[in-house]
């Protein structure tokens, strides 16, 4: 499956119960550049609540921190372990250093996703539909 990219916690949280109910691994991604505009611990917080809601889901996320090694480099400080990190190659580089120190991997450009919009606020219907499979 591809990725899916959450905008907002009740994205996040209905992914994680689609992971759990289908049994199925999923990668949750924000949209691109996110970092810049929520913070990497706004959106980690929403993650770690939908993981708290369902702790038998199978999740990778991701942040999308665009160009800016600097917010890359704080998101793996406060416990993001996958983040995307455009623009140079010698920055990525270096962040790809600290990140390895994390056991966290630094994409180039973030995986293929399905983007179900800001504006959609139920994800589970969505994706249960996309997929048929319903829980």
């Amino acid at each position: 499956m591809s990725a899916i990219i959450f905008h907002h916690a009740k994205q996040a949280d209905d992914a994680m119960a689609f992971a759990a109910a289908s049994r199925r691994p999923i990668t949750l991604l924000t949209a691109p550049g996110a970092a810049a505009y929520g913070g990497p611990g706004f959106y980690l917080a929403m993650v770690e609540l939908a993981q708290q809601s369902h702790p038998k889901a199978a999740v990778r996320a991701i942040l999308d921190c665009g160009d800016d090694g600097a917010m890359a480099q704080m998101a793996l400080q406060l416990g993001w372990r996958g983040v995307v990190l455009r623009g140079k190659a010698a920055v990525r580089e270096k962040v790809c250093q600290i990140a390895e120190t994390y056991g966290a991997d630094v994409l180039a450009r973030p995986p293929k996703a399905v983007d179900p919009g800001p504006e959609l606020t139920d994800l589970k219907e969505f994706l249960s539909t996309r997929f048929g499979i319903s829980y």
